[in-house]
């Protein structure tokens, strides 16, 4: 058997029940010295647990790995959806030690018959599908997940626990057929033949093919800012071509016309790319759906996840409110995040200043400046952002200049999405790269594009 996307120079985390399949890519994982280390949940529901961290406890142990363990303990009053509590308490924990360890990626001992009974469960289901059956690497948060075992059945893994004496136990909860998922795998996919494996990966392969297109047209939507033009949401629809998009966001009963379905359909698509899609609901994106055709600038918190939806000056996107509180004491040659121009206003400064502090704006702070008829005029910080149209989510990690002695605000940069450099300018700033400074973020290249203009000058 052979580990798909596992690259042996690299360390991995391993998520591991102590079942038959997370014990044979423990076992493959040893035989090809991959460096790795385990995490096993136990969320004592079950009798077995305690059994099966012992016994985990114990292979470690004689394999010299390293194991993390999470306690955890539902509670019917405060968690209503077990399937949800158990979910984002892995995930959770995944994230944490990822955190921590930095590991490539976590790994998940999901098959083939996984894959199919996934597969199966979506076309049964009325919600929405981003990808049918499962994917080999996907993202969750800042973490990476693959499944390496994705193209063996689940007897392949049995058989190869047996032959290699690998130990395991098996869950007594996958032989209730009250749960659907399990009415399929026992009565149904475990029974498939090669043959008919074969036709469901062609069908799989059809569907998601035809996903990629579907996608592809939807967010033709946004732009490379990650935005999208409200006013484009309603060119999804099929309407007269004598009714013009502002005829149309003026008249309600016009906007009540249109087909919700559309909408939902594309903010999936849209959102897939930020969460996973079973953390948000489908009544909360008709909420927002309602919201945005309001065309009204808000800032919509998405339940239960650090994302906003963001709905300004015409526009709407989803997006952290990036936080940090980075301070650069700095001379004229700045920093990776700050580049003085050379110039006569820049060299004013420093004359003016050794060094200066740069670290973000407070929108409750109040800058005052000269006019242009030479007299002194204060504003608060909020209003000026407001002037600038500066996006939401970048409020609370935009740059000031400050005197290091005193901590006063000496200037606020102008916002501008398409920079021009004039005699004017005294330093340049990304703030895609200051947002990275937020901890939340690993890596924005993978949602955001590097090359959207989102810089800004004095």
């Amino acid at each position: 058997m052979k580990l798909s996307k596992i690259k042996k120079d690299k360390k991995y985390l391993l998520a591991c029940s102590f079942g038959p399949d997370s014990m044979a890519l423990y076992a493959l994982l040893l035989k090809a010295n991959i460096d790795f280390d385990v995490a096993f949940i136990n969320y004592h529901l079950r009798e077995e647990s305690d059994e099966e961290e012992k016994k985990i406890k114990a292979f470690s142990f004689l394999n010299s790995k390293n194991l993390y363990i999470k306690e955890a303990f539902y509670n019917k009053e405060k968690d209503k959806n077990i399937e949800k509590w158990a979910r984002d308490v892995r995930y959770n924990y995944f994230e944490e030690l990822n955190k921590e360890h930095k590991y490539e990626a976590v790994l998940i001992a999901h098959n083939l018959d996984d894959l199919i009974e996934t597969f199966i469960i979506q076309t049964k289901r009325s919600n929405f599908v981003s990808y049918y059956g499962l994917k080999s690497i996907f993202y969750r948060g800042n973490t990476k997940y693959i499944r390496p075992l994705l193209k063996y059945r689940k007897l392949d893994l049995l058989t190869y626990n047996i032959r290699h004496f690998i130990p395991y136990l098996i869950d007594k909860s996958n032989f209730d057929n009250s749960y659907l998922r399990n009415d399929i795998r026992n009565n149904y996919v475990s029974k498939l033949t090669k043959a008919e494996v074969n036709k469901y990966l062609k069908e799989i392969n059809e569907k998601n093919k035809a996903k990629k297109e579907d996608s592809k047209l939807y967010l033709k939507l946004v732009n490379k800012d990650n935005l999208i033009k409200i006013e484009d949401i309603f060119k999804l629809y099929e309407l007269n071509k004598d009714v013009k998009i502002k005829d149309i966001l003026d008249d309600k009963d016009e906007i009540n016309r249109l087909n919700e379905k559309e909408f939902i359909n594309f903010f999936y698509y849209y959102i897939s790319k930020f969460l996973y899609l079973k953390d948000i609901s489908k009544k909360e994106i008709i909420d927002i759906y309602q919201k945005i055709k309001l065309n009204k600038n808000m800032i919509i918190p998405l339940t239960n996840t650090p994302y906003y939806i963001f709905i300004e000056y015409g526009y709407f996107k989803i997006d952290y409110i990036y936080e940090s509180k980075y301070e650069f004491i700095l001379d004229q040659d700045g920093n990776k995040y700050i580049k003085f121009l050379h110039n006569k206003k820049t060299e004013n400064l420093f004359k003016m200043f050794e060094k200066v502090l740069i670290k973000p704006v407070s929108k409750d702070e109040y800058y005052t400046y000269l006019g242009k008829d030479g007299t002194k005029s204060s504003k608060r910080v909020s209003h000026i952002f407001i002037d600038m149209k500066l996006p939401s989510e970048y409020r609370k990690i935009y740059p000031g200049i400050y005197n290091p002695k005193t901590n006063e605000l000496i200037y606020i940069p102008r916002y501008m999405k398409k920079v021009k450099i004039t005699s004017k300018s005294i330093f340049k700033f990304n703030l895609v790269e200051l947002s990275k400074l937020d901890e939340r973020v690993k890596n924005l290249d993978e949602t955001i594009d590097e090359s959207i203009n989102i810089n800004s000058l004095m």
